[in-house]
């Protein structure tokens, strides 16, 4: 650890000025910082204020009919391009299956029956692709795909300032060494900062101010996947049950997951759901608690008996503001990351001294990325 204050600084290296506490956070406890805590990072670099990456979702497997066939036709148009291509098995509503035989502009469909009693297919029926018929020997053919989907985000700087009187200053620098612990309480309390900014984030740019702020998971969510914004429906949902009630509300939003193929779910929510959650868990009777004795109704949810993906884990994000009493957030973590510009670390730096004080910056640069941002959902609207 650098000895401030036993040295001059001028002819120092930057290495030797800054004091790096990225591993410092480490030290204290998860509450009010568990979100940041939980999510790392990802694989790309971030070396500028805007930060750039291509989505591409997985292939559909079915599309809305647009205009349809009689029985004995052979051609339909369906409403999304690049959902079925040559040789694709398809499902009409009836059960009836062909095969495709040619696909112009991506949506109009010739098909030729395969099985089943010909039938007519009316527009708004969806067709679903459920297997293939690929002839042996023939020549690959070109398919109809969709492209990439360029997703961006800034970064936010986070910056305060550590103050020493020079009896602090001599006491606790030049004395005891604890420095670090000083310098990081200051960085736990901006982290707590940036783990709400991770979360409600806004994203702009300003160029007159120079200024930059990241956009957060939920505002990801509202721009690139909007349906996958579930309202929970206000205080008459926990007096309801079945497809209705509480955990009809958080599998609707693992419904909207399913599609995306995405590794199992983590779900995060606040301390006032969290109160509530844990008696509807308990009175379905389908789920225990996690504390020693299982009693119903006693303790948090750790983890829910999901029907698509079995238990996944609840986290209960703890914070001071309420930001989380409003949202509970089903996200990938994997497909999830947090990270500093490079260069741009927690790190602190001596400032200029102003009279009998000595003066630290503690800052950092950092945005939030999501792969794909429709393998995440978020419940809103608890009536708290």
């Amino acid at each position: 650890m650098t000895n401030y204050g036993q040295g001059s600084t001028f002819d120092a290296t930057d290495k030797q000025l800054y004091l790096s506490i990225e591993k410092e956070i480490k030290k204290f406890p998860s509450p009010r910082i568990e979100l940041a805590k939980r999510i790392g990072g990802f694989d790309q670099a971030v070396t500028s204020h805007k930060i750039e990456w291509s989505r591409r979702d997985n292939r559909p497997v079915k599309a809305l009919v647009v205009n349809g066939a009689t029985t004995t036709g052979t051609t339909i148009t369906v409403d999304t391009p690049g959902v079925f291509n040559v040789d694709d098995i398809l499902e009409k509503p009836n059960g009836q299956q062909m095969v495709v035989e040619s696909v112009n502009g991506g949506t109009q469909i010739v098909f030729r029956a395969l099985s089943g009693t010909a039938e007519a297919v009316s527009g708004g029926n969806t067709v679903k692709r459920i297997g293939m018929a690929t002839p042996q020997g023939k020549v690959a053919d070109n398919m109809v795909t969709t492209g990439y989907e360029d997703l961006y985000n800034y970064t936010s700087i986070l910056e305060d300032v550590v103050d020493l009187s020079g009896t602090e200053h001599n006491a606790l620098i030049r004395g005891h060494e604890n420095s670090g612990q000083l310098i990081a309480r200051k960085q736990m309390e901006l982290t707590e900062i940036w783990q709400s900014q991770m979360v409600l984030g806004k994203r702009t740019k300003n160029d007159s101010l120079k200024t930059t702020t990241n956009a957060g998971i939920k505002q990801l969510i509202d721009l690139y996947a909007p349906n996958n914004v579930i309202n929970f429906g206000g205080t008459a949902t926990w007096a309801l049950t079945g497809d209705n009630g509480v955990l009809g509300k958080v599998d609707n939003a693992l419904d909207l997951l399913s599609a995306k193929v995405m590794g199992k779910p983590t779900m995060y929510v606040g301390a006032k759901f969290m109160r509530k959650f844990k008696y509807a868990i308990a009175d379905t009777n389908i789920q225990t608690t996690t504390d020693l004795d299982d009693s119903r109704g006693v303790g948090v949810v750790g983890t829910y008996l999901s029907h698509l993906y079995g238990k996944i884990k609840v986290v209960l994000i703890q914070e001071r503001t309420g930001w989380m009493d409003n949202l509970v957030m089903l996200v990938d973590e994997s497909d999830l990351g947090q990270k500093p510009m490079k260069g741009r670390e927690w790190q602190t730096y001596p400032l200029a001294r102003l009279g009998d004080s000595y003066r630290w910056q503690v800052l950092s640069e950092r945005t939030v990325k999501i792969g794909n941002p429709e393998a995440h959902a978020y419940l809103y609207n608890f009536g708290f």
